[in-house]
């Protein structure tokens, strides 16, 4: 489809739609349901009679991964929760126009991302990739993420709409929840990013909303999002969510995927046949097809579908930047931080995340990095040659038998660090094979060879040799979407084939592990082989492999060892992508392995200790009384450990406030009675009651107050000034001043809350409605600006259907955290 100039002196928008209205009277009905669905497991189809390119879609929201099926390496940022510990909405517009880039380079024209979901619970599987469990937040950042990526000409799309905020049974679960619930807390991010920043697609969730699956859900797809809201592009169907077809074509959803049509193609013109769906449903379907296709840029030049490295060092600073904004300094007792560099001679990193550091998690969101540093290469490349360096491990974590360890393994053609695939075109392993090296200890298999409907199949053969590197019992494990068996020495050791247990693997469609632990001799050499099957009807599959060799005894003792004679130690603790990852909910709150035990051990040994927490969602930590020092990393992408370096020696700032509730047990969050879903219905009970709105009623405990964070600097809060009475609906402008006492510049992050003083319904104590990330110089006094709107005093009246802003009295609260308010101020709504 060529754009020709415009000679009719219509507007050019205008102009564009009268050429979608010509090009649907040219295109034949079936040429229109056609493009309504994937072609393959990334790509729209393409229609040269009438001259329609395809369109590539892509991977987020921490990085623009590409196939999967490829090899192509990517930039890697911080996980959502890492970015949105920021609170600085301007880096996050930084890191979208990155992320915007990133996408061109993997010949793609759609992101798919921001996830925008709440936090609802502390387990929640891909809690690391939201944003934050309170919705004003989530909308701001939501909304420069979108800007940013857009601004370069390639599509973001908010997903998951809407309440896909767990992953326990994800693909049928019901989402109960009321309507007050919906508008207030899991609508506005999204509503935010169709109306401020007008995000040019949506994704629909797995999940059902009220018994009705979201990719049908025409009271939320086409009533509230592309009615109310008049969102003008194109909702795409979460991979493989498509599941109805007269309910997806009429309820809103325009592009099924992935490809090859499953619920529509000719189900969905047999439906039209049969005037269950209507030529102009198809029409405006295709038609926000076609729009799509013309923002991305694909009708104005020729397109390179083809996908590169392209490692920029703008985006390698903006990553070690981004990362140490979103550290969250949740304690400093007696300035243990920042160290003293010239002080140290000797420093003992401790830790199972410290060599082998989680820099994103599990799941779709995962990219294939430019390159990895891990926080004890980081401290080792940071302090140099003036201290020495002490690691120990202290335990182990993993869930899964870990990826081989490459000095261990040799590809038949003698290439280190590699098995030899050989890969077949069919079920059985006949015919010529296609030979390549496997690295990785899991292969996904996303539209690598077909999906449904597409083919034969597909089989894998892995082979090399095992040199253990010491003697002992050594667990190997399989785990696969697909079938498995792993041979030694020509001998089977696992049945991954003719028995298998389902399992949580490969989001939810693969095994659980299955092991065997042969005691091998050090040095010799063990054949090993891999066989793999993937029957030609699945929608993906995948094979992850690996053993865990005999641990050393006394790790922990070795740690506290090494705590007790070095002058600073840095305990790098944590999860991974086997705990958190799409696919599955985490079953508790936890520390996987250990850890609790290493940690109490080592602060027991150097109370000075500064523990480095590198998870993506809370965690139990019942020595916290004892850590002086505690830094939250999240996930914080590729840069980690030069980020780490930064923040622990004072070269930038713990930049980050958590953006989420921590509780100190597991027991302890609001939704805790009634989660997880009974009978596929997930109930709501604890309505807005969730994250710091729960905690602020005195419910539980918190570990970690939303919005807490400590710095380096030293601020004042001086004064607020705001209008004593107003008009119910007008505008609120508030002053806060503030000072910085200390003698280095820092940043504060300024919160506004609101507080209905006697409200008439049931309302959350106070809620988060404005924030300011400021950077204030050493001694210097700035005020922070908020204005505030009458969705700022507002709730969302059932009996109505709209919302509703009372007359009534209102406190301002201004504050550090939802825990640490300094200043307030009444405002009288007339």
């Amino acid at each position: 489809m060529t754009t020709p100039a415009n000679p009719s002196g219509m507007s050019p928008s205008d102009e564009i739609e009268a050429q979608f209205d010509a090009l649907l009277e040219r295109m034949t009905l079936d040429e229109k349901i056609a493009l309504m669905s994937g072609v393959d497991f990334w790509s729209t189809l393409a229609v040269p009679r009438v001259d329609i390119p395809k369109m590539r879609l892509t991977d987020g929201p921490n990085g623009a991964r590409g196939d999967f099926a490829g090899t192509e390496t990517a930039a890697c940022f911080p996980v959502g929760a890492a970015l949105a510990a920021s609170w600085n909405v301007d880096l996050v517009r930084e890191v979208g126009v990155a992320l915007g880039e990133e996408t061109r380079t993997k010949g793609a024209q759609v992101l798919l991302a921001p996830t925008i979901n709440l936090q609802r619970t502390p387990v929640g599987g891909r809690n690391f990739e939201c944003f934050s469990e309170d919705p004003h937040l989530t909308s701001r950042l939501a909304v420069t993420y979108v800007e940013g990526v857009q601004s370069v000409g390639v599509a973001a799309c908010a997903k998951h709409y809407v309440a896909n905020d767990t992953e326990f049974q994800r693909h049928t679960v019901s989402s109960n929840v009321d309507e007050r619930t919906l508008r207030e807390l899991y609508l506005p991010p999204f509503e935010a990013a169709v109306k401020e920043a007008g995000v040019w697609s949506v994704m629909s969730a797995y999940n059902r909303i009220n018994g009705v699956f979201a990719s049908s859900h025409g009271e939320l797809l086409n009533g509230v999002l592309k009615s109310e809201w008049g969102f003008d592009g194109v909702v795409v169907s979460d991979w493989g969510a498509a599941l109805q077809t007269v309910e997806n074509a009429n309820g809103g959803l325009d592009l099924e995927m992935p490809g090859p049509a499953r619920a529509w193609g000719v189900q969905l013109r047999a439906a039209v046949d049969a005037g269950a769906v209507s030529v102009e449903t198809i029409d405006d379907h295709v038609r926000r097809l076609l729009r799509l296709i013309e923002r991305v840029g694909l009708n104005a030049e020729p397109v390179d579908y083809v996908e590169r490295s392209v490692d920029k060092l703008e985006h390698r600073a903006l990553a070690r930047r981004a990362a140490a904004e979103g550290m969250v300094l949740i304690k400093n007792d007696d300035d243990t931080l920042p160290l003293t560099v010239e002080k140290l001679k000797t420093i003992a990193v401790i830790g199972p995340n410290a060599a082998v550091s989680q820099i994103q998690g599990g799941g779709s969101s995962g990219v294939r990095p430019h390159y990895v540093v891990n926080a004890l290469e980081g401290l080792e490349r940071g302090f140099g040659k003036g201290a020495r360096i002490i690691h120990e491990p202290g335990c182990a974590t993993h869930k899964y038998a870990p990826a081989f360890n490459p000095d261990c393994l040799v590809a038949l053609d003698g290439t280190p660090g590699a098995l030899t695939c050989e890969t077949f075109g069919n079920e059985d392993f006949e015919g010529e094979a296609a030979l390549s090296l496997e690295r990785r200890g899991s292969i996904f298999l996303f539209g690598a060879i077909g999906v449904v409907g597409a083919g034969a199949g597909q089989s894998m053969r892995l082979s090399g040799t095992y040199r253990p590197d010491r003697d002992g019992e050594h667990v190997f494990g399989l785990v696969s979407a697909g079938f498995a068996r792993l041979f030694i020495d020509d001998v089977e050791v696992i049945d991954n084939w003719t028995d298998q247990t389902p399992g949580e693997s490969f989001f939810g469609f693969g095994s659980a592990e299955k092991t065997a632990a042969p005691v091998l001799i050090k040095d010799k050499a063990y054949s090993i082989r891999i066989e793999y099957s993937r029957p030609a009807d699945a929608l993906l599959g995948g094979l992850r492999f690996g053993v865990a060799p005999p641990m050393p005894v006394g790790l922990i003792e070795r740690a506290a060892s090494a705590a007790a004679e070095a002058d600073a130690v840095i305990l790098v603790l944590g999860s991974n992508s086997d705990w958190e990852t799409e696919g599955h909910d985490r079953q508790d709150m936890a520390l996987p392995g250990e850890q609790n035990a290493l940690a109490a051990a080592v602060l027991k040994a150097n109370p000075n200790a500064v523990v480095v927490m590198n998870a993506g969602a809370p965690v139990e930590m019942p020595w916290i009384d004892d850590a002086r020092a505690l830094l939250w990393t999240w996930f914080p992408g590729q840069e980690f450990g030069n980020a780490l370096y930064d923040v622990l020696t004072g070269a930038r700032e713990p930049g980050g406030r958590s953006p989420l509730s921590m509780p100190m047990r597991l027991e302890d969050h609001p939704a805790y009675g009634h989660y997880p879903a009974e009978n596929g219905n997930m109930p709501y009970k604890e309505g807005l009651s969730v994250g710091y709105r729960h905690y602020d009623r005195g419910n539980a405990a918190l570990c970690v107050p939303f919005g807490h964070g400590l710095g380096y600097a030293a601020f004042k809060y001086l004064g607020v000034s705001a209008p004593e009475t107003i008009v119910a609906g007008e505008a609120v402008r508030v002053n806060v001043i503030l000072s910085n006492a200390a003698d280095r510049a820092g940043s504060e992050v300024v919160q506004l809350y609101v507080r209905p003083l006697r409200p008439r319904v049931s309302r959350p104590d106070k809620e988060l409605k404005g924030f300011k990330k400021l950077t204030i110089a050493p001694g210097e006094s700035v005020t922070a600006v908020f204005d505030l709107d009458a969705r700022a005093f507002s709730y969302w009246d059932e009996t109505r259907g709209d919302w509703r802003c009372d007359p009534g009295d209102y406190e301002i609260l201004i504050g550090r955290s939802a825990a640490d308010t300094r200043l307030s101020a009444i405002i009288s709504l007339a």
